[in-house]
């Protein structure tokens, strides 16, 4: 036995083991008069099957007409048991009474206002003091008490169970409906269960006489009603007339079906009905057992569902379909539902209690992609029918070449409208190609690479990577990629500056596109992001002599602009006694003039020991003062040209620094150098930046995009 107690500011419960079957409820500071204000709530909970039984032992509210002051208030079952207050042998006090719920709870609820005063003086109520138990009564028993004739609660049988009773009657009464009372009484039987039995008074006895039973059967609509008479079938008949004496009549949908009466049992009827009237009438002799029938339901049909199209699918796929099945239709991958000109994200249709579906079929309309993302310096073309962006349609995407070339990448070109409406390439993804610059691969290149003496001017296309600067004065540089241009850290920090300044782009013009300065300026000057000098630069000795310009946008390619390669092959192949590479600018021509046309000379590369015993040689004699800068041939230069000693005056010079020193190398141009320093132009080597020692610092900043 267990139970609860909740009290208004809180519950108190014991564990299982431990909970009492009584217990005891007191109003706030009992037994001395309760406080004003206060309403306080107890709801007490016994197990299931029991009843709550409540005494008051003490009671003294103040009193009030109508208990609208103090009152305690006890409710059950979702009722009202009685609103209480006053003193003892008061009409509102509660007495001696025992409240029983009916259920396993019951509510004990305390209120007080604000004052207890009579007159004007203070009255002293000590409240109340109430005894509950858990307690099971049997309604059955005979009652011994003498203060009232005790009646049976039922008429033929009491079954008593915890918590209550219910009375049943012999075979062949009715109980009516006072709970309690049998009678042979069919005139009004009600059936709304779908399922159920049906007999005859005191079967399988025989009937009683002077029946006039009647049984409804009444079931929600759309459902239709069979009776199964069951083996014994006995209805007093007459050999020469037709069911003179008893008779067993059916009724559909208010209409006679047939009538029944002798030992042939009817087997099936199928009624076709959600309302079906079973009239049983007898004389006043007979001794026949009478009958008994099962009654069933089925659901009324509706028709199959046919699809509107090749695409819809319905399911579930059924032999027939009846009221309260339902159907959904979806559509084949890469369709969509529709239903008077909008798209539905699910569709469900009931079969009605009428037999007709409750929704029109929707249909299935082929799905479509938003148009096909612009490729950069791309397009791309439709594989399928021109501009039909429908499922399945494919496109395919290329870049604009010869410029432009596919990125390296686990993807396709080819893309396919998807059933999510999204282009996916032949892997699934989303990303479109990435058109990258292609390097080397000038549309003009030079028709001979043979020397030419002191230089001559380029024509359109021959170094369309060409680039020309103007910062502190005219330099050069080389596009390596979209946004990158590399040139000579001295053109961008020359010696002269503070480092204060030194990182400033404010007064850098960069200009590409023309082998004409003029032209290139009226072009307009590509504006600059930042710049980025090789951090080991060192301004004495132009050691690490490079540095990069981060240009704001990418640099469309074309016939007169595409970049140059950089290095990936080894220093022996790229930097071999010998080899001839050229060198590009707009820097001071043989007259000893500024260049207003792109020219290009032709150079050797030199062997390292020449090249540091010419720098010894002519810094020989330049050792005059302290403040001479002496430069020296690191292992992050190399040099080329042809000695001084010789008639080929040939060379680059003033405002070529930055520009490249091009090789043509496995069918494309490399920048191997970068024009740094030398000593008189045309007068012997010129020495060159190394690029092959920065390929990882360049590419550190290239990767970033």
């Amino acid at each position: 036995m267990f139970f609860w107690v909740f009290l208004l500011f809180g519950a108190v419960s014991c564990s299982q083991s431990k909970r009492p079957q009584h217990g005891i409820i007191t109003s706030p500071n009992f037994p001395k008069t309760y406080p004003n204000n206060n309403h306080s709530t107890w709801d007490i909970a016994v197990p299931e099957g029991y009843h709550v039984s409540l005494k008051f032992l003490v009671f003294d509210i103040e009193p009030s007409d109508g208990c609208n002051y103090d009152y305690v208030k006890v409710s059950a079952d979702e009722r009202a048991m009685g609103r209480f207050c006053g003193p003892v042998n008061s009409a509102s006090h509660p007495g001696r009474r025992l409240f029983v719920s009916q259920g396993n709870q019951m509510k004990i609820e305390f209120h007080s206002d604000f004052s207890n005063e009579e007159n004007g003086i203070t009255v002293i109520y000590p409240g109340f003091q109430a005894y509950y138990q858990a307690a099971d009564n049997d309604e059955c028993a005979f009652q011994n008490d003498n203060s009232v004739t005790w009646t049976p609660p039922c008429q033929h049988t009491c079954h008593n169970y915890i918590g209550g009773y219910f009375c049943s009657c012999l075979p062949g009464y009715k109980l009516q409906s006072d709970q309690r009372t049998c009678k042979v009484e069919c005139s009004n039987e009600l059936f709304t269960e779908e399922t159920g039995f049906i007999s005859s008074p005191g079967y399988p006895q025989p009937y009683p006489a002077d029946l006039n039973c009647t049984y409804r059967i009444r079931l929600e609509k759309g459902l239709l009603v069979s009776l199964n008479f069951l083996e014994t079938f006995e209805i007093d008949d007459h050999p020469r007339a037709l069911c003179p004496y008893d008779t067993l009549t059916i009724f559909a949908g208010g209409s006679l079906m047939k009538s029944y009466c002798g030992r042939r049992s009817p087997g099936i009827v199928r009624t076709q009905s959600n309302e079906v009237d079973i009239v049983f009438q007898t004389d006043d002799s007979g001794d026949s057992r009478g009958w008994k029938l099962h009654f069933t339901s089925e659901a009324v049909r509706c028709p199959d569902p046919v699809a509107l199209d090749k695409f819809s699918i319905i399911s579930p796929v059924q032999k027939e379909y009846r009221m309260q099945d339902y159907i959904v239709v979806s559509c084949h991958t890469g369709y969509k539902l529709m239903e008077n000109g909008k798209e539905l994200r699910s569709f469900t249709s009931l079969c009605q209690k009428d037999g007709t579906w409750h929704r029109q079929l929707p249909h299935c309309e082929i799905v479509s992609c938003k148009s096909p993302s612009t490729l950069r310096n791309g397009q791309h073309t439709f594989l399928t029918e021109p501009n039909k962006v429908t499922y399945l349609s494919s496109i395919i995407y290329s870049c604009t070449e010869p410029f432009y070339k596919t990125a390296t990448q686990t993807g396709s070109a080819k893309f396919t409208c998807s059933e999510d409406r999204v282009w996916k390439d032949e892997n699934g993804g989303l990303q479109i190609p990435i058109c990258v610059p292609v390097c080397g691969k000038p549309h003009n290149p030079l028709p001979r690479r043979s020397r030419i003496i002191n230089g001559d001017k380029a024509a359109p296309g021959n170094f369309p990577w060409q680039v020309l600067l103007n910062k502190y004065g005219r330099g050069g540089g080389v596009l390596i990629g979209e946004r990158w241009v590399l040139t000579a850290a001295h053109v961008l920090r020359p010696q002269k500056d503070t480092r204060g300044n030194d990182d400033d782009i404010t007064n850098l013009h960069v200009f590409i596109g023309d082998i004409n300065v003029e032209k290139q300026i009226e072009n307009g000057n590509l504006q600059v992001k930042g710049i980025h000098v090789h951090p080991k630069y060192t301004l004495d000795s132009h050691d690490n002599d490079i540095a990069l310009i981060e240009l704001k946008d990418p640099v469309v390619m074309d016939e007169n602009v595409s970049p140059i390669c950089l290095p990936e092959d080894s220093e022996e192949v790229l930097y071999g006694t010998g080899l001839i590479g050229y060198v590009s600018g707009f820097g001071v021509t043989e007259e000893n003039k500024i260049a207003n046309e792109l020219r290009y000379v032709i150079l050797p590369v030199v062997q390292r020991n020449k090249c540091q015993l010419q720098l010894d040689e002519k810094q020989k004699d330049l050792k005059t003062t302290d403040n001479t800068r002496l430069e020296k041939f690191t292992e992050n230069m190399f040099c080329a040209g042809f000695p001084e000693s010789t008639q080929l005056q040939k060379d680059s010079c003033q405002g070529d620094s930055g520009g490249p020193f091009a090789i043509p190398h496995n069918d494309k141009w490399v920048a191997t150098g970068l024009v740094s320093w030398g000593i008189d132009c045309g007068r012997g080597y010129g020495y060159y930046t190394k690029v092959n020692n920065y390929i990882d610092w360049i590419k550190g900043y290239l990767d970033r995009q």
